[in-house]
């Protein structure tokens, strides 16, 4: 019965993909100075009606309600110079992502702590879901079941015998496994 109550939650992965990333949003100038407000595409956030940024706190309007979430930001000085801009959650959490759960964007823990994808699936999976991950690193191709794709014009040598030997010693114990002939055609790539 646990098996499957572990099968059934949602996972990390799914729901980065309607997640609010401090580090987007900096590289996009949202967190530059005065009140900037974006008109995001509908596909990457659909139930946010408007987003308004500042330096230090993000208002974010719900379709579904009536009270605007206000996202306090704050920022770190870096050894080097320069600052990192950190998102708190209402339970007062400093982080890089929130998650949209609950009516409203919130920290991991917030959402039920959802597990990784990775931790969903048996020891021959994950090492199937490794070697699949370190084929795209290479331009993408299924693994066991294609041949290692060609050095890319602008990989280190070095770099690239590094991720062969990788992708050779992951799919070593897959040859001939049930894995490998029940695998998808397409893994949803990492959104982190």
């Amino acid at each position: 019965m646990r098996r499957n109550s572990v099968n059934q939650r949602s996972t990390v992965e799914e729901l980065a993909a309607n997640c609010l990333d401090v580090r987007e949003l900096f590289k996009a100038g949202a967190l530059d100075g005065g009140w900037v407000t974006f008109r995001w595409p509908e596909f990457r956030w659909p139930k946010v009606r408007n987003i308004r940024f500042s330096r230090y706190l993000i208002q974010i309007e719900l379709l579904n309600q009536v009270v605007v979430q206000q996202v306090p930001v704050s920022w770190t000085p870096c050894n080097y110079g320069g600052a990192r801009p950190w998102l708190h959650c209402l339970c007062g959490r400093r982080v890089a992502r929130l998650f949209r759960g609950f009516g409203g964007y919130y920290c991991r823990p917030c959402c039920g702590n959802p597990i990784y994808e990775s931790q969903k699936r048996n020891q021959k999976a994950r090492a199937y879901l490794q070697a699949y991950r370190a084929r795209q690193q290479l331009g993408g191709s299924r693994p066991v079941i294609d041949p290692v794709p060609a050095r890319s014009y602008r990989m280190k040598r070095k770099t690239y015998a590094r991720l062969c030997d990788r992708i050779e010693r992951l799919e070593r114990p897959l040859i001939g496994s049930r894995i490998v002939r029940h695998a998808p055609l397409f893994i949803r790539p990492l959104t982190y």
